[in-house]
């Protein structure tokens, strides 16, 4: 067993573990992913023109000016696909497609059908000391999440901060019965269990490294 390291500032202290077969797991809150709901797959979208997807435009970065959906921060820029005007591309629908660190071969990076649906497929999201502490590859790999007795296969499709843990998709969070919301839903309780498998691919997707 291995320990990759521990991250405090979530409320709680959270040690990540590598074991002898390469299984990396820890336990930690729920916080719910958006990103990647753009509708592709007939689910809800996440961010709107209107601010009525199912994530608010402050959480992606974003706020309306005048009319216009503009990056308020500059990280939202790494976070939706951007037009010429280097602010957020409003596609039909009043769609702003978000981005998931996942994107699927052979997809442009402006389709927004190029990105995991949170919306419809379970992933987790990784902090990158885990990304840079295993030898496997981490983006598109196997991984699972785990509440009382309700669990589901996911894929690794997103990446966080190096402090931030315990993130988990839309679709995720509600099949293991958490509060699936972007705007109101997870939980801030340490009680879900993560486990990845590095250099494994989840199926349908494939190994790529970072």
């Amino acid at each position: 067993m291995k320990i990759l390291g521990t991250i405090t500032n979530e409320g709680y202290s959270c040690t990540i573990k590598e074991d002898d077969q390469g299984r990396v797991f820890f336990t930690a809150d729920g916080d719910i992913d958006a990103d990647g709901a753009n509708g592709q797959n007939g689910g809800p979208v996440a961010y709107r023109v209107d601010n009525k997807g199912t994530e608010n435009l402050a959480n992606g970065g974003m706020a309306i000016h005048d009319g216009k959906v503009i990056c308020a921060k500059s990280w939202a820029r790494d976070i939706v696909i951007l037009g010429p005007d280097n602010q957020p591309k409003v596609f039909d629908g009043g769609i702003i497609a978000s981005l998931t660190w996942y994107r699927h071969p052979g997809k442009s990076a402006n389709d927004p059908a190029a990105y995991v649906d949170a919306e419809t497929v379970p992933y987790i999201v990784v902090p990158s000391l885990i990304i840079q502490s295993v030898p496997g590859v981490v983006r598109g790999c196997k991984a699972r999440v785990t509440l009382g007795n309700k669990s589901v296969d996911c894929v690794v499709a997103d990446k966080g901060p190096r402090n931030k843990i315990g993130e988990l998709s839309i679709a995720a969070a509600r099949a293991i019965g958490v509060p699936s919301s972007p705007r109101t839903g997870g939980t801030e309780k340490p009680e879900i269990l993560y486990e990845l498998w590095p250099g494994i691919a989840a199926p349908g997707f494939v190994l790529q490294p970072a």
